[in-house]
């Protein structure tokens, strides 16, 4: 897994920095206020603004689960839509990604 974000709770959702080779940008991760059924994303990831996707909130699997957000990310300069995981360590959280394995 490659650490694409650094980001810092804030009250309203995540503060911080998405880098990639094509992307460094300073990104918001909104609670979505207005969430009108269960399928609704939980968060908005948004840069100025722009959106940039959408998260929700979820469980690892495991004997100690622990919660963390599923984070679908699209920018026009990606080859296509990714997802990865932002992990929450209290005063930090980290954005990863990996990339899927190709089925042969």
């Amino acid at each position: 897994m490659a650490t694409i974000g650094q980001f810092r709770p804030v009250p309203d959702g995540y503060e911080g920095t998405i880098s990639t080779l094509s992307m460094a940008r300073k990104v918001r991760i909104v609670a979505n206020e207005k969430k009108k059924n269960e399928d609704s994303p939980d968060f908005f990831v948004k840069t100025g603004q722009c959106d940039l996707g959408f998260a929700r909130q979820k469980m690892s699997e495991g004997d100690n689960p622990k919660p963390y957000l599923k984070v679908f990310l699209d920018d026009p300069s990606f080859q296509e839509p990714i997802w990865a995981a932002l992990f929450d360590h209290g005063s930090k959280a980290d954005l990863v990604w990996s990339r899927p394995r190709r089925s042969e």
